[in-house]
């Protein structure tokens, strides 16, 4: 009987304080002083990381000599055999 007792008194301790901030709310701080963001940066380091994939991609996307989508670590091309440039 008396682990039932305190089982449950257990239980109904952990409920309370699962739903205490459900019910009363958080105690609420300060927010911080909002950052300045330099959009500019931000949009010159995405244009040059799309730079530098595009250009990564062109190496050997493609066969020089028959045009064939090529994989990117492959040394020959698939249709032709044609050995491509590394």
């Amino acid at each position: 009987m008396i682990a039932l007792v305190i089982g449950t008194v257990l239980a109904v301790g952990a409920l309370a304080f699962v739903l205490y901030p459900i019910f009363f709310g958080a105690p609420r701080t300060k927010s911080a002083a909002p950052r300045v963001v330099d959009h500019a940066r931000i949009d010159e380091e995405i244009e040059a990381a799309v730079r530098a994939y595009r250009e990564g991609e062109k190496k050997h996307d493609r066969c020089a000599a028959c045009g064939t989508p090529v994989v990117r670590d492959a040394h020959f091309c698939a249709n032709c055999g044609s050995r491509l440039p590394a």
